[in-house]
């Protein structure tokens, strides 16, 4: 199956706007839904080569899957703290919504099918007895928060979906960092970065000693587009750290 035409949900965002120049580089032809909570900065530098839909993911247009190969979905809250303020507003995006447009590929016919998870499932934190192990795909999650819950049901959800016509495949990306034109400073070591280059410190918490699973936002893109391509039998149902 030889797809050219892919929509990619939140590619406005900070790994959104990077995947999608990945996308173009590769020949591919790119839909964009985004709400453009943060504007359009991301993608201000291929807008003439994209196809923008400004939409929320939760009110789908009839006609979203038009001509569309695979779906790359990385809408929605991206965050713990922005889901612990609008904990609702975080499932139906992260979850019912997520659900909705795998229900919607499936009765379009559109195959192929990744969804945007996240290392936070296995919720390993400081004053853990094992959070200096790594974890794997077959480590047991713990999802505690509204964010990491979300993300768990939305992944439980889509693997029950798995079928002869139909192709989920879920990432779990580790914290991500590196240059975007939609640049995060939540993320750890962007934020080192910023601290370093505006006030020449940087400040360490619990004495310096945790650590996190680290991934470049062009890495993270590339795991996308090795998604879309890989062989359905061999990623159909999956989970796939990337860190």
């Amino acid at each position: 199956l030889v797809m050219r035409k892919i929509l990619l949900v939140g590619g406005a965002g900070y790994v959104g706007s990077v995947l999608a120049e990945e996308l173009l580089e590769r020949g591919y032809a790119v839909k964009v839904l985004d709400r453009l909570y943060f504007g359009d900065c991301g993608l201000r530098e291929i807008r003439d080569r994209v196809e923008l839909v400004v939409a929320d993911m939760r009110v789908l247009p009839s006609d979203l899957l038009d001509g569309v190969d695979a779906v790359l979905n990385l809408g929605g809250l991206s965050n713990d703290p922005t889901a612990e303020y609008n904990p609702r507003a975080n499932h139906e995006m992260n979850t019912v919504a997520a659900k909705s447009l795998a229900e919607m590929c499936r009765a379009a016919g559109v195959r192929r099918y990744v969804y945007a998870s996240s290392c936070s499932v296995y919720d390993r934190g400081v004053g853990n007895d094992d959070n200096d192990m790594v974890q794997d795909e077959e480590t047991p999650v713990a999802p505690g928060a509204a964010y990491s819950s979300s993300k768990r049901e939305a992944e439980q959800i889509l693997q029950s979906m798995a079928a002869d016509d139909f192709c989920p495949v879920i990432l779990r990306k580790g914290t991500i960092y590196g240059f975007s034109h939609r640049m995060r400073y939540d993320l750890v070591v962007n934020t080192f970065v910023r601290f370093a280059l505006s006030q020449g410190f940087l400040n360490l918490h619990y004495g310096g000693e945790m650590w996190r699973p680290l991934v470049d936002v062009r890495d993270v893109a590339r795991a996308y587009i090795l998604a879309i391509q890989a062989d359905e039998e061999a990623v159909k149902g999956e989970i796939f750290n990337v860190s």
